[in-house]
């Protein structure tokens, strides 16, 4: 059996376990992952389909998101950002909460940026996700404060092989665990009570992109003392392993092993720390391995990359679920890497994507194909510090117009689309390098995409569109640069499919709300234009005639 095969396979095993959060449905219960109090609190629930749905004010929600740079969540940007947040027509912020800013001072706790983000995410009409930058960000500990990181004596760094202090803290020394745990509890404490009937915030991102750079496992005094005690017999047991020693059971994968299980452990408990005050549904991200052929320590090791992500869906079951950071641009890579986090008992969401018209296409197959729970493109504000980045402050930068284009046209559809997710009866389709037609079958009908359409050619792939079943003969369509053609499932016994009505429109409240209906030239082209059309379709199925065979007569 193939490495990947294997990694899987263990995969598909270990996240299919009740142990990992997500109950079995009881009579009309409702299964609701790790961190989730009842009521109305925004939740994460298991449908009867196996699918996953996020839930705010017990609606269906789908985050049509954009995160921050790094350093911009502060008053004085924040106001310039909110009108480029409108104009790329996102309904989510992802926005970080640096623990250096929250606790100048041990014990002494500093909640006014927050406060401000949320106000001003209310006053816009948007929801928030916020992002802990704690103990880690980016494979390193930079936003821990400056009485952590200048007594390293109190609060341990990680070392290299040779012995190297890097920034980055210890996930095997308590006093660092408990800082941080206690500082992301008082901070959930203070969101609770801001915000425990508002609900702005709809989800919390534990760390970001954990693990260590410049090492593949922390070989600190303390760090070493532990690996020699050999694995933990919990994590034996779950994967189905032989005792023995770190190299024994896991081979060369032995250092980043060991790291992923103690850091993914320290981020449990800052994760349930968080809950116990505000039972929020939390996650976390990653910085992913298959950034080109690279080694642990490389990118961040120990984090939970596709490999080590069985090691953390067993330390960390806190975790409503795992989700990668996706920049890369190649449409096999993208559905590679989406197939490997939209598992059983891990719900797909993309926090972080790149921009450009190749990462618009891809969000209709991230909502469509993978049935993600939203998906943030990063870096939409141009104040960050580089001194490189020469787009214009007062107006969104080109680079994000095909993503505006999706939101713009996707909010008037999302909360339909975000119940027919988990279903089967939604699809992705898009234009890709030597691929000019697609394919979908859908009940009781074959639909035929074709891309390219003369009148609408551009040299950018920009078709994509996503087609959903409303009833047996009514259909949710939805996108850009795409034709379409209905035709009865091969070998049904159906000759033809016959348009009833063609609706053009979007939802409100719910309810389908009609600007046209399409007919002659619009219907006989069947084609979704550049500037982006919903439709609503009702058809019907002609029977064949069957008058048997001709014969000849000669006489």
């Amino acid at each position: 059996m193939r490495p990947d095969t294997m990694i899987r396979l263990t995969i598909g095993i270990l996240l299919c376990a009740n142990s990992f959060g997500v109950k079995a449905q009881s009579g009309n219960e409702t299964p609701r992952l790790p961190g989730v109090a009842g009521g109305d609190l925004p939740a994460i629930i298991k449908t009867d389909s196996g699918g996953y749905r996020l839930l705010v004010d017990g609606k269906p929600f789908i985050a049509l998101g954009a995160q921050l740079w790094n350093s911009s969540d502060w008053p004085y940007i924040l106001d310039k950002e909110w009108p480029q947040l409108e104009e790329l027509h996102a309904n989510t912020l992802e926005a970080p909460v640096y623990w250096q800013n929250t606790e100048p001072q041990p014990g002494k706790y500093n909640f006014s940026e927050i406060d401000t983000l949320v106000l001003g995410a209310r006053r816009h009409g948007l929801r928030l996700v916020l992002l802990w930058f704690g103990s880690y960000k980016n494979g390193s500990s930079q936003y821990a404060p400056e009485w952590v990181l200048a007594h390293p004596e109190k609060y341990p760094r990680m070392h290299n092989a040779n012995g190297e202090e890097l920034t980055v803290l210890s996930a095997v020394a308590k006093s660092n665990c408990e800082a941080d745990k206690a500082v992301f509890a008082a901070m959930m404490r203070h969101l609770g009570q801001i915000d425990g009937r508002q609900h702005t915030v709809i989800l919390v991102q534990v760390e970001n992109e954990s693990g260590s750079l410049g090492t593949d496992r922390d070989y600190s005094g303390e760090a070493n003392a532990v690996f020699k005690k050999g694995v933990p017999s919990i994590l034996l047991q779950k994967l189905g392993k032989p005792a023995g020693t770190w190299e024994e059971v896991f081979g060369e994968q032995a250092a980043e092993t060991f790291n992923a299980w103690y850091i993914a452990s320290y981020v449990e408990e800052v994760a349930l720390a968080g809950q116990k005050e505000y039972p929020l549904p939390m996650y976390t991200n990653v910085w992913l391995r298959e950034h080109g052929f690279r080694r642990p320590g490389e990118y961040p090791s120990g984090g939970p990359v596709s490999t080590m992500l069985p090691v953390w869906k067993l330390a960390a079951p806190a975790l409503a679920f795992i989700s990668p950071d996706i920049y890369h641009s190649n449409f096999t890579v993208f559905s590679d890497l989406c197939a490997k986090y939209a598992l059983p008992g891990n719900p797909f969401f993309v926090p972080e994507l790149g921009k450009g018209i190749d990462f618009a296409r891809f969000e209709f197959y991230a909502l469509g194909s993978y049935d993600a729970l939203g998906v943030a493109v990063y870096g939409i504000d141009p104040f960050h510090a580089d001194p490189g980045d020469e787009r214009d402050k007062e107006k969104l930068d080109d680079k994000f117009s095909g993503m505006a284009d999706n939101y713009r046209l996707l909010r008037g559809s999302i909360g339909k689309i975000a119940e027919l997710q988990g279903t089967g009866r939604l699809r992705a389709v898009g234009e890709e390098y030597g691929r000019y037609e697609q394919l979908v079958t859908l009940g009781g009908y074959d639909i035929l995409f074709s891309f390219g359409y003369p009148a609408y050619r551009k040299k950018t792939l920009t078709g994509r569109a996503l087609i959903g079943q409303l009833g047996e003969d009514e259909f949710l369509i939805t996108g850009f640069d795409t034709r379409f053609q209905f035709r009865p499932r091969y070998g049904s016994g159906y000759a033809s499919a016959e348009y009833l009505v063609i609706e053009e429109g979007y939802y409100e409240n719910g309810q389908w709300i009609r600007k046209r209906i399409w007919n002659g030239d619009e219907a006989y082209h069947s084609t979704l234009t550049p500037d982006g059309t919903t439709l609503r379709i009702r058809l019907r199925k002609t029977k064949k005639t069957n008058t048997g065979p001709v014969k000849a007569n000669f006489e």
